[in-house]
């Protein structure tokens, strides 16, 4: 009896080694997350990051599409990113990943809009980009601030999120920016 049990007990334990190392096995993929606690876009309309790089399969099509490509607003050519910032805009976001902050960095010939929310509780707090446009010599964007839902079950853990934007054609100082925030 002792024996059947003991065995038992080891195919048991053998299962959950099998299976939890079948859990953690690598597939390739990395995870879209970084060390100021950001979280993917979801939505189709927005540009998306693979970060693996390169190109990846469209949903829809099955065909390649190229994940970096600069996505046309109003009047301004931009994509968001989420990885692989400029050292500048990593130094800011670490100095102030706990305010709430907007702005605007000229680097390379490139300018960056960098949002942080500010130090948040838990998972499910993300800034989605609503809208970008150029008129009359001001840059207007427009985010929403995305909160988890009162049912909503998310990780508890204190998280920054941060919203980069790297835009082409428009630099700092030439226009007006002016951020719409919906909280």
């Amino acid at each position: 009896m002792y024996k059947i049990r003991r065995g038992f007990v080891m195919g048991i334990i053998g299962l959950l080694i099998i299976f939890t190392l079948a859990g953690c096995s690598s597939t390739g993929k990395a995870v879209n997350s970084n060390s100021q606690g950001d979280v993917s876009q979801k939505t189709e309309d927005k540009p998306q990051v693979n970060p693996g790089g390169g190109d990846a399969p469209n949903a829809q099509t099955g065909k390649n599409v190229d994940q970096n490509a600069l996505k046309q607003w109003e009047g301004v050519k931009g994509r968001i990113i989420t990885d692989h910032y400029p050292a500048e805009i990593t130094k800011y976001l670490e100095e102030n990943k706990t305010k709430e902050t907007q702005r605007a960095f000229n680097i390379n010939n490139k300018t960056y809009l960098v949002m942080t929310m500010g130090q948040q509780p838990s998972a499910g707090y993300q800034i989605e980009l609503k809208n970008l446009a150029l008129k009359d010599g001001t840059l207007r964007v427009s985010v929403k601030y995305e909160k988890p839902l009162k049912n909503d079950i998310v990780a508890t853990v204190i998280t920054y999120p941060s919203l980069i934007i790297e835009t082409d054609d428009i630099y700092e100082g030439h226009y007006e920016i002016k951020y719409d925030i919906e909280k």
